[in-house]
């Protein structure tokens, strides 16, 4: 048996990892109240040591409200606010990026212990590596995000935005397989059709979170706040003007709600695909009676994907005028959720080992 398998580690590194999960988690979710709010242009600057504390006095509020007033964002749409509403949006930016640099030392000081005691076995090691370096990556895009929005829009780019997502979530994920193989170490279930259907829903799945990090971007959900419908149409009239169908539309998105709509009708035609594949995945999987290695992650699938489905249609019929931020927030939030338990599955099925 393979030393990946027989990786057996302390209760003390179990409960890092389980707590490096939960602030990642925590970051995603932070980062989507900061998205929804519109802070994450608040802050100009990208200054790790000294970005550490916040402004201190009035004066240096009277500074850093300056230097926003500079901004698009404020030109074109906050233009006149008070000093209040400014703290308001520079609270969710400056905790957005404290909580990164909290998560930074909680990882890697215990990291450097716990190496340090050959506490780690090797396999782990890599994986902590990768961990390592997809946040370090999420963190150096995450200033190219913001600084996107800082010269013409007043909005960071919805590309850059969803690239910025999918490293987030890319860290999460890495991380989360680490886990499972500290806490699942042996598995007992050869299931090779599973595992093909496994692969299928965890792509469909990062597909879908793509569209909905375009979707938030974008801003998409307020072209068309309506369910089943859009506005009264099946499809937009505007994606049949073949005039839009170019490159200019795709870069220049905001200019027109021509792609705006393209990406809510691929993010809803995605979600029915995620739902009925789902369910089927599921009924596939209950049929095979794999004991309790799938029995109460199945049910626990099944509720996400309910629940899922449920929070991306109420934050769609409230998205008119605004998007509802504790509703937009739980919908992202869910989404990664319910990714994980997928990610659960594939690796539930990863490999072809001994059958009790």
């Amino acid at each position: 048996m393979s030393k990946e398998i027989e990786m057996e580690v302390s209760k003390w590194v179990k409960i890092w990892l389980y707590v490096g999960l939960i602030m990642l988690m925590g970051q995603i979710i932070i980062g989507g109240i900061t998205r929804l709010t519109g802070s994450g242009l608040s802050i100009t600057k990208w200054e790790i040591v000294t970005g550490t504390l916040p402004p201190t006095n009035e004066a240096a509020w009277e500074k850093e409200f300056d230097l926003y007033k500079e901004t698009p964002q404020y030109a074109k749409i906050n233009e006149g606010m008070s000093m209040k509403e400014f703290k308001f949006i520079y609270f969710w930016e400056y905790f957005h990026r404290l909580w990164a640099r909290a998560m930074g030392i909680v990882f890697m000081v215990p990291f450097i212990v716990f190496a340090a005691r050959k506490m780690l076995p090797r396999s782990l090691m890599w994986r902590l590596g990768l961990v390592v370096l997809l946040a370090a990556l999420a963190a150096s895009f995450g200033w190219i995000m913001v600084a996107s929005g800082l010269v013409n829009r007043p909005w960071v780019n919805a590309y850059k935005l969803t690239l910025h997502l999918s490293i987030g979530i890319s860290v999460f994920i890495a991380l989360y397989w680490a886990v499972l193989n500290v806490e699942i170490p042996i598995m007992r279930i050869i299931e090779k059709q599973t595992k093909s259907m496994a692969k299928v829903l965890v792509t469909l799945l990062i597909i879908q979170i793509l569209l909905g990090g375009l979707m938030s971007g974008m801003k998409a959900a307020l072209f068309y706040p309506t369910w089943p419908d859009m506005n009264g149409m099946i499809i937009p009239q505007v994606l049949f003007n073949t005039s839009h169908w170019n490159v200019e539309s795709i870069i220049n998105y905001d200019t027109n709600p021509f792609i705006s709509a393209l990406v809510q009708v691929l993010h809803r035609t995605m979600a029915y695909i995620v739902f009925g594949y789902g369910l089927y995945f599921a009924w596939k999987l209950f049929r095979k009676n794999l004991g309790r290695y799938s029995s109460i992650p199945l049910v626990i699938f099944v509720l996400l994907l309910l629940v899922q489905v449920l929070l991306g249609i109420i934050t769609l019929v409230m998205s008119k005028g605004s998007i509802p931020v504790f509703y937009g927030v739980m919908h992202q939030g869910f989404g990664i959720l319910l990714l994980a338990s997928a990610v659960y599955f594939l690796f539930m099925f990863r490999k072809k080992l001994i059958h009790p």
